[in-house]
């Protein structure tokens, strides 16, 4: 296939991947509402990062068998997080070996899998550190999280659905050890310093290991700079959002900021080419700032939108530098993806 032919074959596939993650983030937030979750950002995180990776809907096995994988590891990693609580290093151990699997799916463009088990590996294990009732809660959450995100994904393909000429299915490849190793050390700061400091909180891990995983996609340092403006912009635009939807309380007016500032962000993304990842970070960021502004964890309620803001801001730059110390000025990563992200 000739290079024009690729390129008029993104564009074409460009506007309905647009749509369904803007689509995807508003039913995202809607059905978690719907189920009353606390963690009221995690489901539409959760499926725009899938649309953002596949190009094709899961199959009804797939998405099953991913749903009974993510419960089975959370409700193990809960319970032998718990049975070390007082063994830091093996919690440790157990935090790096679900990491280090998580990137390395990733690395060999398993992208639904490695979303979840990233995320199970952020969260359940230092939470288990700082409350075990807490975690318990989020267990749950994150497996009720799962099967919303993976109702999302279904809905707004079924919506939106992909052209098979125009979506090509990504070649095989085997995973990097190398690079799932590299950001796994990326991470391990912030992990010991979660450890140690009740006041972090796992959305700031969460924040960190989306941007981290943008490394796969081959980034120069400057690149990698450029992630720290879509953390801006993100945090930007969250809190336009949020003053908005503060003065005008209601579903429908913020499922229509949230839709608004989704098509702009997915749709910059869908086109942007080698700067996708800049405006997949900005909404991951808008996603996550949003949604802890209206509907605040239990155990966090006292924090301010401003505080979470900043966390979030600080999370990104932390990751962003760290990515850059590791980036190759004017070379890309050998196993970057060849899939664009959107």
């Amino acid at each position: 296939m000739s290079s024009e032919a690729v390129v008029a074959a993104q564009e074409a596939s460009a506007r309905p991947q647009a749509l369904r993650i803007a689509f995807g983030v508003a039913l995202g937030f809607l059905l978690a509402a719907l189920f009353k979750l606390d963690l009221f950002f995690l489901p539409p995180l959760l499926a725009a990062q899938m649309l953002a990776l596949v190009r094709r809907p899961p199959s009804l096995v797939q998405g099953a068998g991913v749903f009974f994988l993510i419960a089975l590891l959370s409700v193990i990693t809960l319970v032998v997080s718990s049975a070390f609580l007082r063994e830091p290093l093996v919690c440790v151990a157990l935090i790096g070996l679900i990491l280090f699997f998580g990137f390395l799916l990733d690395s060999a463009g398993k992208a639904m899998p490695a979303t979840f088990i990233l995320m199970l590996g952020a969260t359940i294990p230092l939470v288990v550190v700082q409350s075990t009732q807490a975690a318990n809660t989020l267990t749950t959450e994150l497996i009720g999280s799962t099967a919303v995100a993976l109702l999302t994904v279904w809905a707004v393909f079924a919506a939106f659905p992909s052209d098979a000429a125009a979506a090509p299915a990504a070649g095989s490849r085997a995973g990097s050890p190398r690079a799932a190793l590299t950001n796994l050390l990326l991470l391990s700061p912030v992990l010991l310093l979660f450890l140690f400091d009740a006041r972090l909180t796992f959305v700031v891990l969460i924040v960190i290991v989306s941007i981290i995983r943008q490394r796969e996609r081959g980034m120069t340092t400057q690149a990698a700079f450029g992630l720290l403006f879509g953390n801006v912009m993100g945090g930007v635009l969250a809190s336009i959002a949020f003053f908005f939807v503060t003065i005008q309380p209601g579903p429908v007016f913020f499922l229509l900021v949230v839709l608004l500032v989704g098509l702009v962000l997915a749709g910059r993304g869908a086109v942007a080419g080698a700067s996708a990842p800049v405006y997949a970070v900005a909404l991951a960021s808008f996603i996550i700032l949003l949604g802890l502004g209206v509907s605040p964890l239990p155990w966090n309620s006292g924090s301010l939108f401003v505080d979470r803001l900043i966390n979030v801001l600080l999370a990104g730059a932390y990751a962003v530098g760290a990515v850059a110390l590791v980036s190759v000025p004017g070379a890309a990563e050998p196993n970057s993806h060849a899939e664009p992200s959107g």
